[in-house]
């Protein structure tokens, strides 16, 4: 092909100056004969390649915009809206301004244009309530429960030696302090570099203790004064009673007497609700249940011997936990055992303490007694008469007026150790085990299985306490760490109608247990009244063993409970294997 070239010419004068195009007639500049002869040098082109893009071509730019700077500012504001010329103190002058004003017709036109607006917005809330509640007094179907917990605190053990959490107890005053008793229960396995002192820890704090009371003897349980929070009471491993007053520093200031003391370790110590706020309760394991006035540490007030109840040569029990609640009555105290025996105490009117009751004794007319000691006993704090205990693998719900349980937990996995109701719940129970898990049950949304089960530690867990607003729970265990685990809201916030849900059950259940006692008494009758004596219980059925099991199981099948292994059915499985 033939080059060409063009050559354009421009003055300097015209350099810089803007082009200006104008319309021209076409010329031709030069003209390519046709020549066939150069096609040979050529080869076609078969496969094309062509690209077409019609995206259009964007920029995008961003530009820092000026903030806006917010200030605080105050302001004075008077009684507005009246004149220079009227005192807005005065009410005399307001009085008469308002009179004014009343009478002016252009006030009056203001008042019913303001009205009309007013009157549109009410008439939309009348027809229309946006914060009603449709369905608030109906009952879900079924609830579908997303429970969780959080840890958000440790608190390990400052000491060199690992020593074991036996008990906890929160500050009165909002979750914002714990106290831990830190000791060894192991016999024969404390050494003598082993650390005697106790700790008291901030929530916000948790590197270093915030109080370290000093004690000769480890301490067992130790618990804050509900009405003076700067007092704790403290049970030592020698039987012996600390009062600590934090005003005055971390040694006690009053002890009680070595010869009046318990002469064992002292388990479980309770504050009272009284007027002067200094009267507490303590359990060991020597076997006595005592009253003492903290402002004479000198000896109880009161003692009483726990025993099983026999007529001839009764036996000493051992207690190993303490319950007493406000609710229930100021002078009745449950107390667990060793023999896994619950002995209830009660102060009567200017009587002395006595045992009044057992529960689980089968000297006493009672059954289902725990496998081992009773290291936990907590009544529900919405249904006082219903308690649970824990004392081996398993927990027991019972009720004052019955001497056997009315329910019972299937066996877990490793030994329970401690147990506690839910303060905001009615339903709600935490169990707490030495293969490091928490076991939640809630019985409202179910009662055959564990609602939540969560590993809290490696170590065993050996003491929990719930805080009274109920979303914080602190867990000891044996290595001396307590954890702090917050509950979710489905764990706190109480079900619509639950206290009387779980009430209806517990009542369901008080009721079936009276009657299987009833027509187990009266059976026993027949079979014990002489054949000449039998014209008063003729109208008295008398049924086998087999008939009563068909009897109890055709109860649970009405009360949608049918193919579970419960009741005599369970008891009878038991003793068979």
């Amino acid at each position: 092909m033939n080059d060409f070239e063009y050559i354009y010419l421009k003055t300097r004068r015209d350099f810089g100056r803007y082009c200006q195009f104008e319309d021209v007639e076409p010329k031709i500049i030069a003209v390519v004969e046709k020549s066939p002869e150069s096609r040979e040098d050529f080869v076609e082109q078969t496969v094309l390649n062509i690209i077409f893009d019609n995206i259009p071509t964007l920029s995008e730019h961003s530009v820092n915009t000026a903030r806006v700077q917010a200030k605080t500012r105050g302001m004075l504001h008077d009684e507005g809206g009246w004149p220079k010329e009227v005192d807005a103190t005065e009410a005399q002058d307001t009085s008469k301004w308002r009179k004014k004003l009343e009478k002016d017709p252009t006030f009056t036109a203001a008042v019913r244009t303001l009205c009309a607006g007013t009157a549109k917005c009410l008439e939309q809330n009348s027809a229309i309530n946006l914060f009603e509640h449709y369905f608030f007094s109906e009952d879900p179907d079924t609830l579908v429960e997303n429970l969780n917990l959080k840890t958000i605190a440790l608190f390990k053990d400052v000491s060199d030696e690992p020593r074991t959490i036996s008990k906890l107890g929160w500050h009165p005053e909002g979750p914002t302090k714990i106290v831990g008793s830190y000791s060894s229960l192991r016999f024969q396995r404390m050494t003598e570099e082993m650390s005697t002192v106790s700790h008291v820890w901030d929530v916000q704090e948790r590197n270093l203790p915030l109080v370290s009371l000093k004690s000769q003897s480890p301490l067992i349980c130790c618990q804050y004064n509900q009405k003076q929070a700067d007092l704790l009471l403290g049970g030592c491993y020698n039987g012996i009673l600390n009062l600590y007053d934090l005003r005055k520093g971390v040694t006690p200031v009053s002890k009680s007497v070595v010869e009046t003391s318990h002469y064992d370790p002292v388990y479980d110590v309770t504050w009272l609700q009284s007027k002067t706020g200094t009267e507490a309760v303590t359990v060991s394991s020597d076997g006595r249940l005592m009253s003492w006035d903290t402002r004479e540490m000198e000896g109880p007030r009161e003692a009483v011997w726990l025993t099983d109840g026999a007529k001839d040569n009764p036996k000493v029990l051992g207690g190993v936990s303490l319950e007493w609640m406000q609710e229930a009555g100021p002078s009745k105290y449950l107390v667990g055992t060793e023999t896994g025996v619950t002995v209830s105490c009660q102060n009567k009117p200017k009587k002395p303490i006595e045992v009044s009751a057992w529960f689980g004794n089968e000297e006493k007319g009672g059954h289902g007694r725990h496998f081992g000691p009773v290291y936990g006993c907590k009544r529900n704090p919405f249904h006082v008469k219903y308690f649970m205990t824990i004392g081996d693998w398993s927990a027991r719900l019972w009720m004052e007026d019955l001497k056997g349980p009315l329910l019972m937990t299937p066996y877990t996995p490793s030994y329970l150790s401690a147990v506690a109701w839910s303060p905001t719940r009615a339903g709600v129970f935490f169990l707490s085990r030495h293969d490091g898990y928490l076991d939640i049950w809630d019985i409202n949304y179910r009662m055959n299985a564990v609602s939540l089960s969560q590993k809290i530690s490696d170590h065993a867990l050996t003491s929990m306490a719930v805080q009274a607003q109920g979303s914080l729970i602190a867990m000891g265990d044996s290595s001396g760490v307590i954890t702090l685990l917050q509950l979710c809201d489905g764990l706190v916030q109480p079900q619509p109608n639950e206290k009387n849900i779980i009430g209806a059950i517990l009542d369901r259940e008080t009721k079936r247990e009276k009657n299987l006692e009833a027509l187990k008494k009266a059976q026993r009758n027949v079979q014990d009244k002489p054949a000449e004596e039998d014209d008063s219980f003729r109208h008295v059925a008398v049924i086998d063993e087999k008939s009563y099991v068909e009897i109890e199981d055709k109860f649970f099948a009405g009360v949608g409970m049918e193919g579970e292994n419960l009741g005599t059915s369970a008891y009878l499985n038991k003793k068979g294997d």
